[in-house]
């Protein structure tokens, strides 16, 4: 069999959402045994992490989010927790985009998941609130939204990183922290003692000027994010003479370009691992034609298949 045959496999299975074979396979199993949290329908260790949605009313990026949340739907059992972090909107956060995620994502909430919207460079808090007030009054913060994600093993920290300018036109690409918010991380992560702890948010860490707040807390065990659309692992140091490092892990979009799909999150006693589901690649948008599609999008998504990353609770 040819390789964009097989991926072309993969990728009609995806769409079909038949996750039944996906949760056979010995990837999924090997999740399965790191964490012990299952009860009845849900598995409350496992989180799953969505980013970079860019709802789009009228283009492809709405179907391929659908596909998503119907494999999210079709797991067994069932995450206690989606984290989606940022881009939930097109371009600029829009009414409109807000109401069509909101259609496509209650299948998600209406299962009994919780679910944690987080925001990025191309979403808008006001239009955001109106869409999905419940997510903007559990946030801890008044006027920024973050959220902290408890599960029985640790916990996850999701930052508000959007830089919201005044023109609707328009977004502000790099991510930021204001001050007010930064307190609020110290205070937050100075509570953590044992209890393993990650920070997330939509953008990259090096934004955001937070690597010695992670580095300070013990309990700190990884920083994820989004905004670059591709699954990349990374780790950052205090110096060179000190052991302790904090892995960073770089999420999928669920459709818009780059690498595309979603992340198992699941957490154990002594671990955490992420398990990336990569449906395909594409850039800057895909191809219909299969003549034309370029062979190292499926070469990217061949070399993606079972690729994991893990988090240690051990120093």
């Amino acid at each position: 069999m040819k390789r964009r045959e097989f991926l072309g496999g993969i990728i009609a299975a995806g769409c079909l959402g038949a996750i039944e074979t996906a949760e056979a396979s010995p990837l999924v199993k090997a999740a399965s045994k790191i964490g012990s949290g299952t009860k009845g329908k849900f598995n409350e260790d496992l989180v799953v992490f969505i980013s970079d949605l860019h709802t789009n009313p009228g283009g492809y990026q709405p179907d391929l989010l659908r596909r998503t949340v119907k494999d999210i739907l079709a797991m067994k059992p069932l995450p206690r927790n989606v984290i989606a972090l940022g881009d939930l909107a097109y371009l600029t956060g829009r009414e409109e985009e807000y109401a069509l995620l909101k259609e496509i994502i209650a299948p998600v909430e209406e299962a009994g998941i919780t679910l944690t919207l987080a925001m990025g460079n191309h979403d808008r808090r006001d239009n955001f609130r109106a869409a999905f007030p419940k997510q903007a009054a559990k946030s801890r913060m008044k006027d920024r939204y973050v959220y902290v994600v408890e599960t029985p093993k640790a916990d996850i920290i999701v930052l508000d990183s959007l830089q919201q300018g005044d023109d609707e036109k328009t977004w502000i690409t790099p991510g930021a922290l204001n001050e007010e918010e930064t307190a609020w991380l110290k205070e937050t992560l100075e509570t953590y003692k044992d209890k393993p702890v990650f920070v997330s948010s939509h953008h990259p860490i090096h934004e955001l000027g937070i690597q010695k707040l992670l580095l300070e807390c013990p309990c700190c065990r990884g920083y994820i994010h989004g905004h670059d659309h591709r699954w990349r692992r990374d780790w950052f140091k205090k110096s060179y003479s000190e052991k302790r490092i904090v892995p960073t892990l770089c999420l999928p979009s669920t459709g818009h370009w780059g690498d595309i799909g979603y992340t198992r999150f699941q957490i154990g006693e002594d671990k955490a691992v992420a398990y990336l589901h990569e449906y395909e690649f594409f850039f800057p948008k895909p191809e219909e034609d299969p003549a034309k599609r370029p062979a190292q999008w499926d070469m990217i998504a061949e070399d993606y298949q079972g690729a994991k990353c893990a988090f240690s609770f051990k120093d």
